[in-house]
């Protein structure tokens, strides 16, 4: 069955957008901190649980789009300088596939139908006066029908960050346990319960918490 990629993209009111994710991203890791991590071996169906393990691609694989690193997860961002030390977001694209995680002691799938993931961002670029843009960065402008400078040609002062989460890279993760038939054989999958997001994370803080 393929797996679907589902996407976001868009643009947010001036400093809300970063304030809002820092405080949902420490939300995040809050809530997989405070459940104990279950080895993967020992799930049962119907438990709502937290588990760690490395990532295994599936089927589909991303290209992050500031990077060009191979994920599972990224969220890149562009914010614009909107006076001194004043930015504002505008732009925001969030991509995910499914993917599986092993822990050493079993493989569980993950179901990205509606997660809320903290990740961290370590890709870190600018372009504005006397540093122009790359080819890179004024493609994902353009794809969000954005430019790199002004009406009368000059630079504008643009930041662009990205935030991957890349097969092989630990995290943990809380949703609930279900069984499928995939290829007539059952399987153990970690999705969204009924009443919330999965909760997802690649920050240290997060995942050794």
């Amino acid at each position: 069955m393929p797996v679907p990629i589902f996407a976001l993209a868009a643009a947010a009111i001036a400093g809300v957008g970063l304030s809002y994710a820092l405080s949902t991203d420490a939300r995040t890791r809050r809530a997989l901190k405070k459940r104990p991590v279950t080895p993967i071996r020992g799930l049962r169906e119907g438990e709502l649980v937290r588990v760690r393990g490395r990532v295994l691609a599936g089927e589909r694989v991303l290209e992050a789009p500031l990077s060009h690193r191979a994920s599972v997860y990224y969220l890149a961002t562009v914010d614009q300088e909107t006076g001194r030390n004043h930015w504002r977001e505008v732009a925001r694209e969030e991509r995910y596939v499914e993917f599986a995680l092993d822990d050493g002691t079993g493989r569980i799938e993950v179901i990205m139908s509606v997660p809320r993931v903290a990740v961290v961002s370590d890709h870190h670029t600018r372009s504005g006066s006397f540093d122009d843009a790359s080819e890179v960065e004024e493609a994902f402008l353009r794809r969000h029908g954005l430019k790199s400078t002004n009406l009368i040609g000059l630079n504008i002062a643009i930041r662009y960050d990205e935030g991957t989460i890349e097969p092989g890279e630990e995290v943990t993760a809380v949703g609930l346990v279900r069984a499928e038939i995939r290829d007539g054989q059952r399987v153990l999958v970690l999705d969204a319960p009924d009443d919330g997001p999965l909760l997802l994370s690649d920050d240290p803080r997060a995942v050794h918490g």
